[in-house]
């Protein structure tokens, strides 16, 4: 393969726990020699790929490897407050302990992780401090996880307006690959609880935008799969899935970084 000068800027979509599917595209890339200049991350996959650049996304992949049901409902519900559905505090332990005084200019890889200012209304992209407050933000789903602050921000889930930040990369001259997992549901008639109302809602709504956005990218790979936003327990499935989708179309990944 004729080797790229810059590589690809690398987007990731949101998702909740069908993110974890980015953890086996980077794999296959990485083992493929397939060189990532830079990477633009939101919910999901601002997590995973706030690790990635980080040289800690094996750490990533191990907390959530052996994850049970049991386990993520210790981490996730618990009792409402006046500030969100679910506490986050022992979801920002497990960070906090994996990142600890991580910064985003320090990283390997150049890396943004896209968050939105609920007080002014605006998307806001995180390039430096605190990779885990960049990544908590990121990751803040309005309503259910409580807003992070930093300075006079008061930050939710990038998803809000880029579900794949896809224009934000257009200004860099490298070659753009989306990884968008907000592409199949598998709806099945049945009672509708308050976590599947708020799942199907955000669904639909962050596919279309999605759908949109990916337009602009060089090259996207779709990960169906038909995981739910809080099934992290499905990690080695999904972390495969990822994988195994990635290999079949690398040579279709080859060209483009031929034509870069």
């Amino acid at each position: 393969m004729k080797k790229s000068k810059n590589g690809l800027t690398l987007v990731l979509s949101g998702g909740g726990a069908k993110c974890l599917s980015h953890i086996g595209v980077l794999e296959a890339l990485k083992e493929n020699n397939i060189p990532i200049k830079r990477i633009i991350g939101t919910s999901g996959g601002a997590l995973v790929g706030g690790f990635y650049a980080a040289g800690r996304l094996d750490n990533l992949k191990k907390l959530f490897f052996n994850m049970t049901k049991k386990d993520v409902m210790k981490i996730f519900f618990h009792l409402p407050s006046v500030d969100s559905i679910f506490a986050s505090k022992k979801m920002d332990d497990i960070l906090k302990k994996a990142l600890k005084n991580v910064k985003i200019e320090d990283l390997n890889i150049p890396f943004t992780a896209v968050s939105f200012d609920i007080s002014k209304g605006k998307k806001i992209l995180l390039r430096k401090g605190s990779l885990f407050k960049a990544i908590r933000s990121s990751i803040s789903i309005p309503g259910i996880f409580k807003p992070v602050k930093v300075g006079k921000l008061l930050l939710i889930d990038g998803g809000v307006s880029e579900v794949l930040p896809v224009d934000l990369a257009r200004k860099y001259k490298n070659k753009i690959l989306a990884v968008n997992v907000e592409v199949f549901k598998n709806s099945k008639p049945g009672d509708y609880d308050i976590i599947r109302v708020i799942e199907d809602s955000v669904f639909f709504q962050t596919r279309e935008l999605a759908k949109i956005q990916e337009k602009y990218a060089d090259f996207v790979i779709h990960i169906n799969t038909d995981a739910k936003y809080f099934e992290f327990y499905r990690a080695k499935e999904l972390i495969a899935h990822g994988k195994n989708t990635t290999k079949k179309i690398l040579p279709k990944i080859r060209k483009i970084l031929e034509k870069s």
